[in-house]
């Protein structure tokens, strides 16, 4: 080296502990960037940990890594971090043990991921140490609680078991599911709030434990509560996204709370302009407007107008445009078919009102006149159901006589020949428990009845 470059071999020497230190520095470095942008809001330590991942791409392979990964470049392709894997009794679970070493954590749990997320075929490599009896479960969790476990690492254990989880489930129990889940949330627990929505969208990809995960306390709330205005692009589309595999349970199989997901998806096309958010968006609310209950409350609160106006708005995918128009016809004729006065006299027939589009204030604007058909007979069907013995029935009636009376110029004639004002009077004294929805219903009824004859009042010639 001195005859080639002129260097003495102590200078070269002071080289190498001068480079040694600067790449300790540099991953140091990378380590507390974790700690130093943890209060970000939305996607918590996604910079950081974006940079700390740049770090271990460019650092060597740490000494105590499996002796099958020895000689894999960290950034190599897919196939190549599999033949390493393929054929090595025991590399899946010598990997997980390496991980108790912070740094080794790092650069193998690095490894895996991208190797799974470059080609998924490389999850056969896990099924494989399951069949052959590698406790995959209990080696990834003991990462992602060990005390002390930086949140880089803890992500990435997360992401991987529940992506495990997610390809593989018949490998895996309830019992399992329940007690991730609850690692995940723990307060205080090292995994930043983008690596348990990733790990929780993970897991719903496994159709075989969705129904369980979204009763699990938390879920559902992680998802459904995200701000449509402050929370970050990315994190806003996983949510999204896990709506969207909601979407394929059967109607009736999951407790969806129909409004609060289509607010939250209204308020996200109202705020967010990501195309790729919009978009996953527009699926979602096509993928459940075939659900009635769903459907009523796109209706009922107002997403066509919505859906409309992001046809104004400049998109780079020319494509999105026809998604948009498409929705809007699709939501079009939901409104037409939900507006239709046929569809009111149904349930008339039946003898059981329950509350949505067709009890609405929209519904009787348009609609009104039309009760007038057949002499009155819808209005005289209905002052029936004031008596029937289910409470929702009774306290829709008082409602949907109150719009009527309010709304077309010979309602409160047509009631006073019901005598429906003194059976409304007595829902109002009635003192069941249960009636408390009544009670106001035929209080508000009353009301709009009282108004009635004070406004004809008003007409007398002095």
């Amino acid at each position: 080296a001195r005859a080639i470059w002129g260097f003495r071999p102590q200078t070269i020497f002071c080289l190498q502990l001068v480079t040694y230190f600067q790449r300790a520095a540099m991953a140091a470095d990378a380590s507390s960037l974790v700690a130093r942008y943890g209060a970000a809001s939305g996607e918590p330590t996604h910079s950081a940990a974006e940079l700390l991942r740049s770090e271990i791409l460019r650092s060597h392979a740490p000494n105590n890594i499996p002796a099958a990964l020895k000689g894999v470049e960290i950034g190599a392709p897919a196939l190549t971090k599999k033949a390493a894997f393929e054929g090595q009794s025991g590399a899946i679970a010598a990997s997980f043990d390496a991980c108790q070493d912070a740094g080794a954590a790092r650069w193998v749990l690095t490894l895996i991921c991208d190797m799974l997320r470059e080609d998924s075929s490389c999850f056969s490599l896990f099924e494989e140490a399951l069949g052959k009896q590698v406790n995959v479960y209990q080696k990834l969790l003991d990462v992602v609680t060990r005390p002390g476990t930086e949140q880089y690492v803890a992500d990435k254990a997360a992401w991987l078991l529940s992506s495990v989880i997610g390809n593989a489930p018949r490998f895996f129990t309830e019992a399992e599911i329940r007690g991730l889940v609850e690692s995940l949330q723990r307060q205080g627990g090292a995994c930043s709030e983008l690596g348990v929505l990733d790990a929780l969208v993970n897991l719903l990809k496994a159709d075989t434990f969705r129904a369980l995960l979204w009763k699990l306390p938390g879920v559902s709330e992680t998802i459904t509560t995200v701000s449509a205005q402050n929370a970050s692009s990315s994190y806003l589309y996983k949510c999204i996204f896990a709506v969207w595999l909601l979407s394929f349970e059967a109607e009736g199989a999951l407790n969806l709370q129909e409004d609060i997901l289509v607010k939250k998806l209204r308020d996200v096309l109202v705020h967010s302009r990501v195309e790729k958010v919009i978009r996953l968006s527009l699926t979602v609310l096509k993928n459940l407007l075939g659900r009635t209950a769903f459907a009523e409350q796109v209706v009922e609160l107002g997403v066509l107008e919505v859906v409309q106006q992001l046809e104004y708005e400049k998109w780079r995918d020319a494509e999105l445009y026809d998604d948009i128009r498409d929705l809007a016809c699709q939501i079009s004729a939901r409104v037409a078919d939900m507006s239709n006065f046929d569809r009111y006299e149904r349930e008339l027939k039946e003898g059981q009102l329950k509350w949505g589009f067709i009890h609405s204030s929209k519904f009787w604007a348009d609609n009104v006149l039309k009760f007038e058909q057949s002499d009155y007979k819808a209005i005289k069907m209905l002052a029936a159901l004031l008596h029937s013995t289910d409470p929702t029935t009774m306290a829709v009636a008082c409602h949907d006589i109150g719009e009527f009376v309010a709304g077309h110029p010979l309602g409160k004639k047509q009631i006073a020949k019901l005598q429906v004002k003194e059976r409304v009077m007595e829902l109002m004294g009635s003192t069941s428990a249960e009636h408390r929805e009544v009670r106001r219903e035929a209080l508000l009824c009353c009301q709009k009845i009282m108004l009635n004859k004070w406004q004809d009042m008003d007409n007398i010639p002095q």
